[in-house]
């Protein structure tokens, strides 16, 4: 076999601008790399948007704020928002994709040679325990919300059901989060 030499395109692209995709982007714009970050929601943040603080008390927002504003004054960051990626080909360190941007959804064709998927996470919804149908029962996520946003003095008790939606036959896993929310929020 003869080695073949190849030029590799010198710009990433990033899926996801939730906290993984903006310290990706960020980490690579950092080197002097060009970087497309491409989300499809209206804003940054993905599900840390929904998120107070954390276990030792950080506040999850501030962090998010001054990670938005750090990605988006980057010179080698360019953000597209309401973005759907469409297609996707190429070679080693010779892709392109193609995106539908914005509310008008226009057709753009990004090469690049690196990409980076950090789509997220969201939020499990119940289907047991009656969530949906008795409104004391929430998530770690609407119970943290309402613990930072609303007074909650008639509250005299809480029962935390831990594993709701895995550890079972079609989820055996741990989602690595719960037990942490749900000491969070009995602190």
């Amino acid at each position: 076999l003869h080695e073949k030499k190849i030029q590799v395109i010198q710009r990433a692209l990033v899926i996801g601008g939730g906290v993984a995709g903006m310290n990706a982007a960020l980490g690579i714009a950092d080197q002097g790399f060009e970087v497309v970050l491409v989300e499809k929601e209206e804003k940054l943040g993905g599900m840390a948007n929904r998120l107070t603080v954390t276990i030792d008390g950080a506040d999850i927002r501030t962090y998010l704020e001054e990670l938005i504003q750090k990605v988006t004054s980057h010179p080698n960051i360019q953000i597209l928002t309401q973005s759907l990626i469409v297609g996707f080909f190429g070679f080693k360190g010779n892709f392109t994709t193609e995106i539908l941007v914005g509310p008008g959804m226009y057709e753009r064709k990004i090469d690049h040679g690196v990409v980076i998927l950090a789509t997220g996470a969201t939020e499990y919804t119940p289907q047991e325990f009656l969530y949906g149908e008795d409104e004391r029962v929430v998530t770690q996520v609407e119970l943290s919300n309402r613990l930072k946003n609303e007074s909650l003095e008639d509250l005299n008790q809480v029962a935390m059901i831990q594993c709701v939606g895995s550890r079972n036959d079609e989820n055996p896993n741990c989602s690595r989060i719960c037990c942490q929310s749900a000491i969070k929020n009995a602190l």
